[in-house]
């Protein structure tokens, strides 16, 4: 869906940010499903700015789909450990 060509715009997006980033739980389910999850591994800034443009990707082809996961984004970092990071970096 957002992926491009051979997977060439999110590899853009990785090389841009400095993150690494793949689809889970591929292969169950085809391409009917409303959304797949997109796992985005690096710093926080990274991981931000590749879900800001994979967002920005997503909401030119579905007008209206980050209204509906607004919160849920908006929301995401609260009970993060003292460090800010998850412990993940």
């Amino acid at each position: 869906f957002v992926t491009g060509r051979a997977g060439n715009f999110l590899r853009s997006i990785e090389e841009q940010w400095g993150t690494l980033m793949f689809f889970c739980d591929v292969g169950s389910g085809g391409r009917n499903k409303d959304y797949e999850k997109l796992a985005i591994f690096g710093t926080i800034r990274g991981r931000r700015g590749a879900e800001l443009l994979v967002l920005s990707a997503v909401e030119t082809k579905v007008p209206g789909y980050y209204s509906k996961i607004r919160d849920d984004v908006l929301h995401r970092d609260k009970g993060k450990d003292e460090s800010g990071t998850w412990g993940t970096d």
